[in-house]
């Protein structure tokens, strides 16, 4: 009797192999350690231009507690949004912008370091740190001429780990975990110049 294995395609093996990913995610028993919460955020004009205040608390797993340790970069990703709602038709878009925050650690200085558009921070603890990145304060979002003035507008934030960032090896492991999962979702608030 002859030996035969079944032909598969590279598309039915990789659904497969994807289908297997999710059933094992969603059978583990994982719980979600790590977390990114909105705390607060305002708009408040600065001159011509529109700041964002606040920002969000970030809680890390042990699985990001320890791969920040052993020297793999963390980058998050914090977007801002902006509408003016109509009553006829579609809201429309004012702002959106997007700006990336880096964590890294120096496992030989035991010091962190945060950057945010180019500038870099040295921070001692790893909730220092925490605070750094999460930190909306003075992101300058809007120009003061794309706002009316006695007029309803919507403005939303949202801060993620942005884990097409990671290592290659860890990819994976990233997107079969909740572990390594962490975004704020989208957080609205209506404000009125």
């Amino acid at each position: 009797m002859p030996f035969s294995t079944p032909c598969w395609s590279r598309r039915r093996f990789l659904t497969g192999a994807l289908a297997l990913l999710l059933a094992g995610a969603l059978v583990s028993p994982a719980r979600a350690d790590s977390a990114v919460r909105l705390n607060r955020a305002e708009l408040v004009q600065k001159g011509e231009m529109w700041h964002l205040d606040g920002g969000f608390e970030i809680r890390l797993s042990a699985t990001l507690d320890e791969a920040l340790r052993r020297g793999v970069q963390l980058t998050f990703v914090q977007e801002f949004e902006s509408q003016r709602p109509r009553d006829w038709w579609l809201a429309e878009d004012i702002a959106e912008l997007s700006r990336v925050v880096r964590l890294s650690f120096n496992a030989l200085l035991k010091q962190y370091y945060v950057t945010v558009s180019g500038h870099s921070e040295t921070l001692d603890t790893l909730d220092e740190a925490l605070r750094s990145v999460g930190d909306l304060s003075g992101w300058a979002v809007m120009h003061q001429s794309q706002v009316r003035k006695k007029q309803s507008h919507t403005a939303a934030v949202r801060m993620y780990l942005d884990v097409t960032q990671l290592p290659k090896p860890l990819q994976l492991n990233a997107v079969a975990s909740t572990r390594w999962q962490l975004d704020s979702g989208w957080q609205e608030w209506r404000f009125k110049p």
